[in-house]
């Protein structure tokens, strides 16, 4: 069998278990395991696979079928500028989340910036914003040992790891006291939990619940990075929070009155808005602190 027989004959494999973009799918599985891109399964179409390699693509094929995530399969992703490794027990990074570091990119002022990326999983968002900012350094954060050193081995594979460090603890808590950032980016858990069943099979039953659940109406993060960023930003710093598309309408006024808890003596926000992704979802939400207020 050929490459071009054996995409052929694994992309209705792939439809019938339920699998989008079946074809694509089969193109990288076996891209991966012959070690070539995609246009290069084309320009070889006719190269026959060995054994080893039939019996290794049947096995992934096997494997994804079930519904196992791609991106843990290959071991990478591609998201913005960048390109990532990706593990089990770490959230892969989504294409709706390139429209958070977008309008994160609009409002950086113009000059060297301190940003914090809060829940990092990967470091897609920090590594992206240090390629694209190259005046930026970035503090990423997560709860887990496993994103950080996963996002320390991503800055360092896009050679921005004297850009990023990445600390490891319960959102601000592994800060100092002060407000040193120009602005705070966050892809926080937002699923409620009774929607967690009716989650994709690929979703569910394979990335990590705490990445994606956050109480009962999928708020208890947000509401504490809401309560907590003003400690921590500069003033007229920037809050960008993505959400679900359900909820951008009720996160917006949270951000609309002056911040609240967390002894952070912040000022108001200011220009609460949310943003559409590509699909035109709701799935952004940014605010601006203004200058302090009296306590």
């Amino acid at each position: 069998m050929n490459v071009i027989e054996s995409i052929t004959k694994a992309t209705p494999f792939l439809e019938k278990h339920g699998v989008t973009s079946p074809r694509l799918n089969a193109e990288v599985l076996l891209g991966y395991i012959l070690g070539i891109g995609r246009l290069e399964i084309y320009t070889g179409f006719d190269r026959p696979l060995s054994d080893d390699e039939a019996g290794r693509l049947r096995l992934l094929l096997i494997r994804r079928a079930s519904g196992y995530p791609l991106q843990y399969m290959t071991r990478e992703v591609g998201f913005r500028t960048a390109v990532l490794e990706v593990r089990p027990g770490v959230f892969i990074p989504r294409p709706e989340t390139e429209v958070l570091v977008e309008k994160a990119l609009e409002v950086l002022p113009d000059r060297a910036v301190e940003v914090l990326d809060m829940g990092t999983g990967c470091g897609n968002i920090a590594v992206c914003v240090a390629l694209e900012r190259r005046d930026a350094r970035v503090t990423a954060i997560d709860n887990d040992w496993l994103p950080v050193e996963l996002c320390g081995r991503n800055a360092a594979r896009n050679g921005v790891e004297g850009a990023v460090r990445a600390l490891e603890g319960d959102l601000f808590e592994p800060l100092k006291t002060g407000r040193e950032f120009d602005a705070i980016i966050s892809n926080p858990p937002y699923v409620p939990m009774d929607k967690w069943e009716s989650l994709p099979l690929e979703v569910r039953g394979f990335e990590p619940m705490e990445a994606l659940v956050a109480g009962g109406d999928g708020l208890d993060v947000i509401r504490r990075i809401i309560r907590g960023a003003p400690g921590h930003l500069k003033e007229g710093g920037w809050l960008l929070l993505e959400v679900d598309e359900t909820q951008a309408e009720r996160v917006v006024p949270l951000l609309s009155s002056p911040p609240r808890g967390d002894n952070t003596g912040g000022g108001a926000w200011t220009n609460a808005e949310y943003f559409r992704d590509l699909a035109g979802r709701p799935r952004v939400v940014r605010a601006r602190l203004a200058g302090a207020v009296e306590s």
